[in-house]
């Protein structure tokens, strides 16, 4: 998906022609991916590339270190957005870099695989494994999960997946701007637009690709909801397309007790947070996210 904030004439990423002619409904995912990795693809200087064993492969998390000394061993796992099918920890390495820079954390971005390849659950599996990952090197660590767009979907689904060593070291989860299945929604109908890759038909399309044919899906509301206690904090803004899915999102876990913030961003749009710490609303928007992870309390 294209990042678009306040429609489809705002912020997009650098290499801007280079996305704008690529339809989202029919173009072959193969080119999608090339382009979109090639368009969006940051290469952060502090950061380090590593490949960790998960069963007969290597998963690649991209690592940005800590900026300072954590007494409670805290650090962020983070799972990018691009609607199950494109993107990387590269391609998003602004998000985790800002994250990385406001709250001082290490900040370990998943390299999961990618539908429809491979479907759900293995960009969960790949999370898992990179839990079991951190937590084998240090059994006191706990962690932040969060994620964007269908990241966010996936940061909660390893959530509620997780066994329960794991879930005893999830502080929180932030879900930002998640696609949670509601394929056509008011927020959708309104603020959608084929050239972001964001109408009702390509939303589907996604949909579609991140499971196998008649496969219940652990990124719906009610499954990635359904277990769990660590405290959730929702952020979409106010022109997303997917808004619904966070608002809906929100009740659920109201009604369980676990919301623990709900943060609407007024005049954005989906992916408003790849303007980093330079665009005022993303800047203050991770100045908040980083408030809140500093004030989790510790497990």
């Amino acid at each position: 998906m294209v990042c678009l904030s306040k429609g489809p004439q705002a912020w997009l990423p650098v290499n801007r022609q280079s996305l704008a002619g690529l339809d989202w409904l029919n173009d072959d995912i193969g080119s999608l991916r090339e382009a979109y990795e090639t368009a969006c693809r940051v290469m952060p200087a502090s950061a380090t590339w590593q490949a960790i064993a998960c069963g007969e492969r290597r998963l690649g998390l991209l690592v940005h270190p800590p900026a300072k000394a954590d007494g409670r061993g805290r650090a962020i796992l983070y799972f990018h957005g691009g609607g199950w099918i494109v993107g990387s920890p590269f391609t998003h390495a602004d998000i985790s870099g800002a994250l990385n820079a406001t709250t001082g954390l290490a900040v370990i971005s998943v390299d999961y695989r990618l539908a429809p390849e491979r479907v759900a659950p293995a960009p969960i599996e790949d999370g898992l494994a990179a839990i079991d990952y951190l937590l084998a090197r240090d059994g006191g660590r706990s962690l932040v999960l969060c994620g964007d767009s269908a990241g966010a979907a996936i940061a909660l689904a390893v959530a509620s997946a997780a066994n329960d060593a794991m879930k005893a070291r999830i502080a929180g989860i932030a879900a930002c701007y998640g696609s949670y299945g509601l394929l056509n929604s008011r927020s959708l109908n309104r603020f959608g637009s084929r050239i972001s890759g964001l109408d009702v038909a390509c939303v589907a399309r996604m949909w579609r690709c991140a499971h196998a044919p008649g496969a219940a899906s652990p990124y719906g509301i009610e499954a990635i909801s359904s277990s769990g206690a660590a405290p959730v904090y929702v952020l979409a803004g106010a022109q997303d397309p997917v808004l619904d899915d966070s608002l809906a999102l929100a009740e659920t876990l109201r009604a369980t007790g676990r919301l623990a913030g709900l943060d609407i961003v007024s005049g954005e749009g989906h992916g408003f947070l790849h303007g980093g710490l330079t665009a005022t609303s993303a800047r203050a928007a991770f100045g908040r996210l980083a408030q809140w992870i500093g004030n989790l309390p510790s497990i």
